[in-house]
């Protein structure tokens, strides 16, 4: 991603809402603040109490973030939700980013979402559980593994690796005479059928 001139990123802060609320030009209600972050309730809140933690700087999705920032961010979401269920005696708290819109992103600007929540309070926020075959959750396992594997290291054990599934197993070699009598033989495999999650196991691990 290219980097935005000082001029583009004063023109995208002057457009963002959050940012005029950092700056103060935006009223908003402000539950905590530092040289970093800021946070503010919700106006549309998914229950009483829902916090938006946001940086102050204009950043618009997760990856644009550095390091210690986003670490920060995560110490503060943790402090506030321990205030939440403190103070609101709430019985727990969903933390999470909607990181693009796709994923249900509607401003411009990074944001951590802190909701109190209460047994039964339908709001909601858990998504639907779907049904995948084994053979396609062994593809995305390994490919998402991979992946990670490039970014991260490797720190998993080698035993509890995922398979790879288009390493074939080398037949062992038969001795003369030591096959068994009357068993047939085995017919070879059929090419594995390409699965739409070839695709995607793919694009994951850069093949």
């Amino acid at each position: 991603m290219e980097e935005l001139t000082p001029e583009q990123q004063a023109q995208m802060r002057q457009q963002c809402i959050f940012c005029q609320i950092a700056d103060g030009k935006v009223a908003a209600k402000k539950v905590y603040e530092d040289d970093k972050v800021l946070a503010v309730l919700d106006i549309n809140p998914a229950n009483p109490g829902h916090i938006l933690l946001l940086p102050k700087e204009h950043i618009a999705i997760m990856p644009q973030m550095d390091d210690e920032l986003i670490g920060y961010m995560g110490i503060v979401s943790k402090q506030l939700s321990q205030v939440l269920l403190r103070t609101l005696q709430a019985q727990g708290t969903t933390i999470f980013v909607a990181n693009g819109v796709a994923a249900g992103q509607r401003a411009p600007h990074f944001m951590i979402h802190i909701i109190p929540r209460m047994e039964g309070d339908d709001a909601g926020l858990k998504p639907l559980e779907k049904k995948y075959s084994e053979e396609q959750i062994l593809q995305i396992h390994q490919g998402v593994y991979e992946a990670i594997k490039r970014v991260l290291g490797d720190a998993i054990p080698p035993e509890k690796q995922p398979i790879n599934l288009d390493q074939k197993e080398t037949p062992k070699e038969e001795k003369p005479g030591t096959k068994e009598p009357g068993k047939k033989e085995t017919p070879k495999e059929s090419k594995k059928k390409a699965s739409p999650l070839d695709d995607v196991s793919k694009f994951l691990t850069g093949q």
